[in-house]
């Protein structure tokens, strides 16, 4: 009788070391830098492109996500940085290459935190979640309180901001949330999200290029800041995929 309360004692040991063990490995986390750049003709774009000028290239992005080789996506947490253009669930990047470090309006890489594991894929949201998305910029604290991304119009933030120059040829497009009603601290419901969400085959190692040589179509001066005369849009949301999730623009290299 002692022997076989030995053994069940032993058992129930093990079953619990390896239960351990178990909760141990699904909860380590690997700490993963994710670079973003902007190339033109698969080349990347630098301060000296003599023909090109990248004026401004600013966006939100939230949502992290990494699949697994499994096939199974994971939630990535964005780490807080300093300056605060980061928090845990939103992130500013800033993609003019020709600014300092002290002069840029954003980041340039995503720092995010995952479950431990290999990784084929990213994806992540542009824009701004819902939940965050009118708040009063005067009030909100982050990468929500630079008061140049809000749009005041709109009751809500601007999502990407964009200005290119490139052979006589223009682009400026602002991105963002339409035909919106309500006032800044009420229920506020917009017909057009304009949240575009992007999948990329991925490896940790690699970057994410956004390309802008789509963003010069035939149109002479592209504009889009979300009013129906604005003819950049329609080109401005295929690229994007915002319609069909077919996007155009972004890359893993």
């Amino acid at each position: 009788m002692k022997f076989n309360t030995l053994i069940v004692f032993r058992r129930a040991c093990l079953v619990a070391v390896l239960a351990t063990l178990g909760l141990t490995a699904c909860s380590e986390k690997q700490s993963i830098t994710i670079p973003f750049q902007v190339s033109f003709q698969g080349q990347a774009v630098t301060c000296s492109s003599a023909e090109l000028k990248v004026n401004a290239m600013t966006f939100f992005v939230h949502q992290i996500e990494l699949q697994s080789q499994d096939g199974n996506w994971h939630r990535a947490a964005l780490k807080a940085s300093s300056p605060d253009w980061q928090t845990g669930e939103i992130s500013l990047m800033d993609l003019a290459p020709c600014k300092a470090r002290e002069q840029r309006e954003g980041l340039t890489q995503l720092e995010v935190e995952a479950p431990a594991g290999d990784y084929q894929a990213l994806a992540f949201t542009v824009g701004i979640p819902e939940a965050l998305n009118h708040l009063d910029a005067n009030e909100a604290e982050g990468p929500l309180g630079f008061s140049k991304m809000h749009w005041h119009w709109s009751v809500g933030y601007k999502f990407a901001y964009m200005d290119l120059v490139w052979q006589q040829q223009t682009v400026r497009h602002h991105l963002g949330s339409t035909a919106c009603r309500g006032d800044i601290g009420d229920d506020i419901v917009c017909q057009q999200k304009n949240r575009p969400t992007i999948r990329l085959a991925f490896q940790p190692g690699q970057s994410v290029q956004l390309e802008l040589r789509q963003l010069f179509s035939e149109l002479p001066h592209a504009r889009c800041f979300g009013k129906p005369q604005d003819k950049g849009c329609p080109g401005l949301f295929a690229l994007l995929g915002i319609d069909d999730g077919q996007q155009m623009l972004f890359r893993a290299r």
